[in-house]
């Protein structure tokens, strides 16, 4: 808190203000003299009122004497505030200002300029870093006896009602919030700085850039064009894209975040469509990315802000406790402090772990208090954020759980939209791949690799592509398909011989499925994966809800293949059954609903559906007979068919065992006769997954 006069100064200087607030509107051409009227020699905040020869100083010496800072601020003053509150704040009798400014680096020089309006009885500078007196409840007591007085008061700070005394803020009879300096007060300062005019300027000449980064651009001795080309590339760079996001693909090449990948794609048109002129797209730039943790929603924010051509801004609210000592002071503070560097900045503001604020309807009584308070202060920094006019942020929440979220965090005008990101399908999972393997396996399909991983998340996708990298690099050559493998599935545990012996179960699936036109097989894998020793998946030509008899049995058929295949190598075990998922029981549960739901077996009776079917088997000896003699008639189908197909099923399983994963494509290839070789590449056509 700075004292500068009483009374008799205020009264003194309001009569030797030679500067008119209409002349003033001039002031990309102001001149020395009218500088030096701004500049006010008799203040003794600015030094000496006379120059060496014992003589008032004259305007060029006060140009001279006057650092950068303080020409620019005085310059803001009179080229940004209106001349009626300029003739306010010079006008008798008493005033309390209260001044709001971007950043804590505004805050010294502002008010030094402040004083050339008038003197002030009290000038209060705050920004919040004294723990004590940078608080609203010190000193009010002081304020209301100045005012009370007929006094004037002013007060700068970054956060009115958290830093100043409330009874300036309450009985404030003026409040003004600055912004950047305008061109026009930019144009002023470089002029008067340098002699020289700046000509035009861009009005986001000083974007991004800080009280002191913008002064530092400025110099006496300098030329006009160099200042403004300093400026120029100071602001290009505050606000070009981090250099951190260089490993983050374009919101367009992403994959795998479905609806979340969607509202990014139309978030990033809309930014576009507003740069070319179009409205500031406000409602779709606030919003919450939920969803289990590994799915990418850092990264998508990180594309976003990539696609812009943005800085990014990455907090969480656990950094805010790690980064101070948990006092509720410093917590606010902190708060302040990270939505200022975006505001600064531009761009995107990302806010991870947005659950870690409690809802306050359910927080814990005893602290109750404490988050109530860091609560209010994120709504009230995040209303001032996106209320603005001027506000160009970008702001994305993340949390892992959104149910945990304070309702008032997620109501129309804040983070109004929750979006979520779910685990990437197979065909995201084979997109991430291609993206995180750059180039790698390129003639390699990777669709039976994606089969295998499904359940992953972006960042074990990833990690597996890192993992077959380091694997290559060690044995000092390229990478090959079996690193990959290496790194998504377990190692294999069985002998040869047990290898061999699932290989020609799956195999025998995939022939007779592909031979008999039942379905076209996607992948073959030898991966044990829970009760599974090896899968066969593919899409069926027809579905069993539409199925006529003929195509029911071949399926049955292809079900009971894999068991044909043990029998004729004498390898039928325990394991060929034995569970409720396992090709008998499937291949059981789809002749008792031929024979006891759908009416395609001897009788035309419904006695319920697959479910009531099996429990007659339970019960009804005779449905019992014509449900095993049929199944007995299939098997013994697909028997004869394995039998006959011996030699290819042979082929592919000798193939799977040392690759333990085989695309469709492949498989057909063999069945065929084509030579085997390097598989068909992956199809890329869609969009979807997370990139970790």
């Amino acid at each position: 808190m700075d004292a500068l006069g009483g009374p008799s100064m205020e009264a003194a200087t309001m009569r030797k203000n030679k500067t008119p607030a209409q002349a003033l509107k001039r002031i990309p051409r102001m001149t020395g003299q009218e500088f030096k009227d701004a500049y006010d020699d008799g203040y003794p905040v600015y030094g000496e009122s006379t120059n060496d020869q014992g003589k008032p100083p004259t305007p060029e010496e006060v140009l001279a004497s006057a650092s950068v800072s303080t020409v620019l601020a005085i310059s803001m003053l009179h080229a940004m505030l209106p001349p009626k509150v300029l003739a306010r704040i010079q006008a008798p009798p008493s005033l309390a200002l209260v001044v709001s400014v971007p950043g804590p680096d505004w805050i010294g020089p502002i008010a030094h300029a402040l004083t050339s309006l008038r003197a002030w009885t009290e000038v209060i500078k705050r920004d919040g870093s004294k723990k004590i007196s940078d608080n609203a409840s010190v000193g009010g007591d002081s304020v209301a006896s100045a005012l009370g007085a007929g006094r004037s008061v002013v007060g700068v700070t970054t956060a009115p009602e958290r830093y100043l005394p409330a009874p300036l803020v309450t009985a404030a009879d003026l409040r003004i919030e600055l912004k950047s300096p305008t061109p026009k007060a930019l144009r002023a300062t470089i002029r008067l700085v340098t002699g020289s005019p700046a000509g035009r300027l861009p009005a986001d000449i000083v974007q991004g850039l800080s009280f002191d980064e913008i002064t530092s651009c400025i110099r006496k001795g300098s030329s006009a064009r160099d200042c403004v080309r300093r400026l120029k590339v100071a602001s290009t760079s505050k606000r070009a894209a981090s250099s951190d996001l260089a490993d983050v693909p374009l919101v367009e090449d992403t994959w795998g975040y479905g609806p979340a990948g969607d509202h990014a794609r139309a978030l990033v048109e809309a930014v576009k469509a507003h740069r070319r002129g179009a409205p500031w797209p406000a409602a779709g730039t606030r919003f919450i990315l939920a969803g289990p943790p590994g799915t990418g929603k850092t990264s998508l924010a990180r594309s976003i802000a990539k696609s812009l051509g943005v800085r990014i801004t990455a907090t969480s609210v656990s950094s805010w406790f790690a980064q101070t000592n948990g006092y509720l002071n410093d917590i606010c503070k902190k708060i302040d402090e990270v939505f200022l560097e975006a505001s600064q900045n531009g761009g995107v503001l990302l806010i991870d772990e947005l659950d870690s604020l409690p809802n306050r309807e359910s927080c814990d009584s005893r602290h109750r208090d404490y988050w109530v308070t860091v609560v209010n202060r994120v709504l009230m920094t995040l209303d001032g954020a996106v209320s603005s006019p001027a506000s160009k942020l970008v702001i994305i929440g993340a949390t892992n759980f959104p149910e945990r979220l304070d309702p008032a965090l997620v109501r129309p005008g804040r983070l109004d939209r929750v979006v979520r990101i779910d685990l990437p399908d197979e065909q995201a999972i084979e997109g991430i791949l291609r993206q995180h393997l750059a180039g790698a396996l390129a003639d390699q399909d990777l669709a039976p690799i994606a089969a295998i991983g499904a359940g992953a998340t972006g960042a074990d996708i990833a990690g597996w592509a890192a993992g077959a990298r380091m694997v290559a690099t060690a044995g000092k050559r390229p990478m090959v398909l079996a690193d990959l493998i290496g790194r998504i599935v377990p190692p294999e545990t069985r002998t040869p011989a047990q290898q061999l012996a699932v290989a020609r179960h799956e195999a025998s699936h995939a022939v007779i499925l592909e031979t008999q036109n039942v379905g076209e097989v996607r992948t073959v894998s030898l991966v044990a994966q829970g009760a599974f020793a090896g899968r066969t998946l593919s899409r069926l030509n027809n579905d069993t809800s539409v199925m006529s008899v003929t195509n029911l049995d071949a399926l049955i058929v292809s079900v009971l293949a894999g068991r044909a295949a043990d029998q004729q190598w004498d390898a039928v075990t325990a394991g060929s059954a034995g569970g409720s998922g396992s090709d008998l029981a499937h291949a059981t549960a789809l002749v008792a609903g031929k024979h006891a739901s759908w009416g395609l077996g001897q009788s035309l009776l419904y006695r319920g559906d697959q479910a009531d079917a099996l429990a007659l088997l339970r019960v009804d000896p005779t449905f019992r007979r014509l449900v095993e003699d049929d199944l007995s008639r299939l098997y013994e189908i697909s028997r004869d068919l394995v039998s006959r197909n011996t030699d290819v099923i042979d082929r592919i399983a000798r193939r799977l065992v040392e690759r333990r994963v085989m695309g469709g494509d492949e498989v057909r290839a063999i069945i065929a006769g084509s030579p085997v070789g390097g598989a068909k590449p992956a199809r890329v056509s869609g969009k979807g997954g997370p990139n970790a």
